[in-house]
């Protein structure tokens, strides 16, 4: 008699134990889940904010250009140029926006993987181009600007001062993003390990 008792508090406790560990599990799924999700959410809403600010700074540099025609040629030239490139900039920022908004997190896990990868490829290249291109070009018709209009001391700190905020920021910005991107990717890992356990 007692060993029946036994074995059916063993079998009680088996279950108990297996239902806990099922529990667990779902529950660090959800996490893992929220976590993703809530970093990628960021990453739309910043390139939301990013695409209205390009597409507002566009008729500014024309609006400025329009104000300023004629004065100072560099100047002109230098408007034009930023219009040019904040109008492309928009439709690449919604390029992005397009593709991350294909993730979902309650679907497969490897097409999340592989629609974060593509954005982080699409930032690596973002940044090669601002790093590269667009930051010299911005700085050599900024210094030139401010060489043909005979800027003051103040003036040239102010400059000074804003491109090496200007990289700094670059910097840190490239840094989080990096490491949210690897938040995302590890946290989808977790749950493709977790749904095929």
């Amino acid at each position: 008699m007692e060993l029946d008792d036994l074995k059916e508090a063993w079998a009680a406790l088996d279950n108990r134990l297996k239902k806990n560990e099922e529990l667990n599990e779902s529950i660090i799924l959800e996490m893992m889940k929220s976590k993703a999700g809530k970093k990628v959410n960021w990453f739309i809403i910043y390139e939301m904010f990013s695409a209205a600010l390009l597409l507002f700074l566009v008729p500014f540099c024309i609006y400025y250009f329009d104000l300023h025609k004629g004065k100072l040629p560099i100047r002109d030239t230098s408007m034009l140029f930023m219009a040019v490139v904040f109008f492309m900039g928009t439709f690449w920022t919604v390029y992005k926006l397009h593709g991350l908004m294909k993730f979902d997190i309650t679907k497969n896990v490897g097409d999340n993987v592989l629609c974060m990868n593509r954005y982080n490829i699409q930032l690596k290249k973002e940044i090669k181009i601002i790093a590269y291109f667009l930051g010299p070009v911005f700085v050599i018709f900024g210094v030139w600007v401010y060489a043909a209009g005979k800027a003051t001391l103040p003036l040239w700190t102010f400059l000074t001062c804003a491109f090496i905020f200007a990289v700094l920021f670059c910097y840190w910005f490239n840094k989080k993003y990096n490491r949210s991107i690897e938040s995302v990717v590890k946290s989808l890992d977790e749950i493709r390990e977790l749904r095929e356990e």
